[in-house]
């Protein structure tokens, strides 16, 4: 009996041993490495860094989902020294700084790591109590900003919580210590039936215990309440910020709506931002169970700061995500799209030789070419598409023989063949704020120009040299999108644009796989920079990708 017993206690040492992640080296105290199995992979497991006496759990937790990954995996886990990166604006460090990677076993796959689903991060944030709102936060490495991941707070035991589809990343917790504006947050709320909390809320902004007040932006009524747990966890594309108890909602909704755009700040005395300092917790009240040992599946949101935004399945074109899908804005450079289709549907041959004329001239991005040099039609076509120069797409116009007007005409006509009901043009450039559109038409716009393979060539295109023809003046044309050369995407057009009225514009088209056949695409109109038209575009895409 006893050599069985010894037997049965090997068995199940063994067993547990394949589901455990190994130690790739132990000896490395500052650093974690894991080699995953294939029964790891397949359940799921919480790796924890950074354990230490009277923390139970580690300072960085990651939660490999179950089946994640269709291959053997190993994750690294580390602190890093982040303080020569910028602190966001308005912002305070809460935690320390982490990287972590997941990479493949097999070295010699140098395809980039495909991830079936996102997976959880936790990190504990420092131990000042105060009910700051909190995020945890990835280095953009391509645009040198912090960018903030969708978190919810477990402030009962001192974590952060964030989903993220990124292999590899460097994190933080920062927290907001601005004061709270009048206006408060604003989003969307949803009622679920609580029996026992007949005022109550969730959120996952405000720890339980703080008192709200509740505005319905259409109305004006508003209802008081108090957190009693974390949420809401419902659709992530409708952008709720809290679920109300139904007599809450009813107070200033009807209920047969089931969503309500909301203002919702706390109220009380010593008002700090998402919370209030002489609160205290309800130590009765229910709430969610930080535990992520069983990690939940889920798509992060974006939290885009442009003025309109939309992520689109390109085959069926249904809304991905959106913001503002149906507000006409001046879309600047996006009007090139229609120029270079409405030019390939004349049929003027790429090889024909148009002299530049000063009446081409235009004002922002220019190609620098004098009046009466000679070029080629294509040499136009790329540069226009490439490089986004309005004269450019002046002369392109220009080369097929019709007026201006009876250009324009055409790309109207077009828009109307498309069914782009809020999309209208008064110049081939963009430089004009006559050009309108909304981000849902756009997106469709951009489905069917694509479609012809020379202006998704002339919009992925990085870098198109030439030289005039009679002059031999050389011209290198960079893409206006060249920051996102080094996206693991396969990307299959883009656009961008600028002006004053519209501010930064985007329109980009990928697909995950080279293989694949599901395209996203995104729009951006009316973001602040260059870099936030950016971030926000890689969001969308990857959020849209997700989601197909």
């Amino acid at each position: 009996m006893k050599r069985y017993s010894i037997l049965f206690i090997l068995s199940i040492a063994v067993g547990w041993m394949a589901l455990v992640p190994q130690p790739a080296n132990a000896a490395e105290s500052d650093k974690l490495f894991l080699h995953f199995s294939d029964e790891a992979i397949r359940r799921g497991y919480t790796a924890e860094f950074n354990q230490h006496d009277g923390n139970p759990w580690g300072n960085f937790r990651l939660a490999i989902v179950p089946d994640l990954v269709n291959e053997r995996i190993y994750l690294e886990m580390k602190e890093f020294d982040g303080s020569y990166l910028p602190t966001p604006e308005g912002m305070r460090l809460a935690s320390d700084y982490f990287i972590y990677d997941i990479l493949r076993e097999d070295q010699k796959n140098k395809d980039p790591l495909i991830l079936n689903k996102p997976f959880v991060l936790a990190l504990k944030f420092d131990g000042i109590k105060n009910y700051y709102r909190k995020r945890i936060y990835y280095w953009n490495s391509i645009n040198e900003l912090w960018v903030p991941l969708p978190s919810s707070a477990d402030y009962d035991n001192g974590y952060i919580r964030a989903y993220t589809h990124l292999p590899f990343s460097r994190i933080a917790i920062f927290e907001d210590t601005a004061e709270l504006n009048s206006y408060g947050l604003e989003g969307k709320a949803s009622f679920l039936s609580w029996p026992s909390h007949r005022d109550g809320v969730a959120s996952n902004d405000y720890p339980i215990g703080t008192k709200l007040r509740v505005r319905n932006v259409n109305n004006g009524k508003i209802v008081d309440v108090t957190v009693y747990s974390t949420g809401p966890f419902a659709d992530f594309n409708q952008r709720l910020i809290i679920d109300l108890s139904r007599t809450a909602f009813a107070q200033i909704e009807d209920t047969w709506k089931g969503l309500v755009r909301v203002q919702v700040w706390p109220i009380g005395e010593g008002v700090k931002v998402l919370g209030v300092d002489t609160y205290s917790f309800d130590e009765n009240s229910s709430h969610q169970e930080s535990s992520e040992t069983q990690a939940e599946s889920g798509v992060p949101e974006p939290y885009p700061q442009s003025k309109a935004v939309i992520a689109i399945n390109e085959d069926t074109e249904e809304i991905l995500y959106s913001k503002n899908y149906d507000t006409v804005r001046p879309i600047a450079s996006l009007t090139k799209l229609m120029t270079a289709s409405i030019f390939l549907d004349t049929g003027t041959p790429f090889d024909k030789i148009i002299t530049y004329s000063a009446e081409d001239d235009a004002d922002g991005s220019r190609l620098r070419i004098n009046d009466g040099e000679t070029l080629t039609v294509k040499d136009l076509f790329y540069t226009t598409l490439v490089g986004s120069a309005n004269n450019a797409a002046n002369a392109l116009a220009r080369s097929t023989g019709l007026l201006r007007e009876e250009f324009v005409q055409r790309m109207n006509d077009k828009a109307e063949e498309w069914k782009l009901t809020h999309t209208k043009f008064t110049d081939v450039s963009g430089l004009d704020t006559g050009n309108v559109s909304t981000v849902y038409d756009v997106a469709r716009m951009a489905k069917y120009a694509l479609k012809d393979f020379r202006i998704l060539q002339g919009t992925t295109t990085w870098v198109y040299s030439f030289s005039t023809i009679n002059t031999g003046n050389p011209h290198t044309i960079k893409n206006t999108a060249k920051e996102m050369q080094d996206s693991s995407l396969f990307i299959t057009g883009m656009k961008t644009g600028y002006l004053d009225e519209a501010g930064y514009t985007f329109m980009f088209k990928a697909r995950s796989e080279k293989d694949s056949t599901n395209h996203a695409i995104t729009v951006v109109l009316g973001a602040a920079s260059k870099s936030q038209r950016t971030s926000e575009t890689i969001d969308l895409i990857n959020y849209a990708l997700l989601k197909l």
